[in-house]
């Protein structure tokens, strides 16, 4: 499974001959090819806005990259921004100089200079990659990682997508991180409205409900707060929900789906309309496979998950946010333009003192 062919030809150095015969060679030697990125100025497209970021060979997110475990990794990255930047490599066991974390494991990379990062592959699984320099990721700077098991995995899956979500917001990260802190609730669209008090205070009696809003001010927060940030759009791969990315499959195949979170703040739940999903990895490391509905994906996480689609349909794969203010969409169908229906978001919750370790009282 998986598609090592298309990524060597794609991003390992060197012609089509010296392409050709690293595939010969492959199985009998550990040293992988030279992988080569560049960290650019891109335009992101969201399908509701446009904004400039940053990205890895032109394009945010960047490229997958593939590798065996067993192997000696060399991947060389060139700067060509104005200003300094670094890829850390999220998951990976390595030597802390390879780490990509400038000030603990290195001086990071200067504008127009070439760095080569040079690491053994001892793991295998789904990972990510980013950079650790000011607001560059959440502005376009990730990627996705691929490490292949030496050994044949304990399940079996007949094609693979990775699947990678992250939060765009129109305002660059440095300008929310400015407004964040000249506000918390800045980015707050649901705050709760004075309706609510009302409706709050028939249910609950008006000195109850006083009482709760003065507990939550007196924390200067509100059950609202379940997220940071509001106002912005879901990707997948990419991709926002107008855009619609798509995985084909053949009815009875079994897929592999390597989801990635690389947002900057959302948190998602999962889920395929009419689908069950097979949980057999987490963060890189293989787990006794349990079915689910759904499931919840923090920053930072990866989950393999297998569905096995019967029916030549499409099927909508499902990311909502954490406080149901966006979501993400994608398609898995056997044909290229099918979609299937999008659900709708479920009312926004609330957070409750339970929810913060603060009532003491139960």
């Amino acid at each position: 499974p998986g598609n090592r062919m298309t990524n060597l030809f794609k991003w390992r150095s060197g012609g089509l001959a010296a392409t050709a015969l690293s595939l010969l060679l492959a199985p009998f030697a550990a040293q992988a090819g030279i992988y080569k990125l560049t960290v650019d100025k891109v335009v992101i497209d969201t399908g509701d806005f446009k904004k400039e970021g940053i990205g890895y060979n032109g394009a945010s997110p960047g490229p997958v990259l593939r590798f065996k475990e067993g192997e000696d990794i060399t991947i060389k990255v060139t700067n060509n921004l104005d200003e300094d930047t670094s890829i850390h490599w999220h998951g990976l066991i390595l030597p802390y100089q390879q780490d990509g974390v400038p000030d603990i494991s290195y001086d990071g990379i200067k504008p127009g200079e070439t760095f080569t990062y040079n690491f053994p592959a001892v793991q295998s699984g789904t990972y990510w990659f980013h950079s650790h320099s000011g607001f560059q990721e959440p502005d376009g700077a990730y990627g996705a990682i691929i490490i292949d098991a030496k050994k044949r995995e304990p399940f079996r899956y007949d094609r693979e997508y990775v699947v990678q979500l992250t939060d765009k917001h129109p305002h660059a990260g440095k300008r929310i991180m400015r407004n964040l802190k000249m506000m918390p609730d800045y980015y707050n669209r649901q705050q709760q409205t004075f309706g609510e008090f009302l409706s709050d205070s028939d249910k609950n009696g008006l000195d109850a409900t006083v009482n709760d809003r003065m507990a939550w001010g007196s924390m200067r927060m509100m059950p609202a707060d379940v997220e940071d940030l509001q106002g912005f759009t879901p990707l997948i791969n990419g991709k926002g929900p107008a855009q619609n990315w798509t995985g084909l499959f053949k009815p009875g195949e079994r897929v592999r789906l390597r989801f990635i979170n690389s947002s900057a703040m959302t948190y998602f739940d999962i889920r395929i309309p009419g689908l069950k999903m097979t949980v057999v990895s987490a963060d890189g490391n293989n787990v006794r496979p349990v079915k689910v509905d759904e499931f919840r994906i923090a920053v930072a996480e990866t989950y393999d998950v297998i569905v096995r689609p019967t029916e030549d349909k499409a099927y909508t794969v499902f990311a909502a946010s954490m406080g149901r203010s966006a979501y993400g969409r994608g398609t898995l169908a056997p044909r290229e333009g099918m979609t299937a229906a999008v659900p709708g978001l479920a009312a926004r919750p609330l957070l409750t003192m339970a929810d913060m370790g603060m009532d003491h009282g139960n």
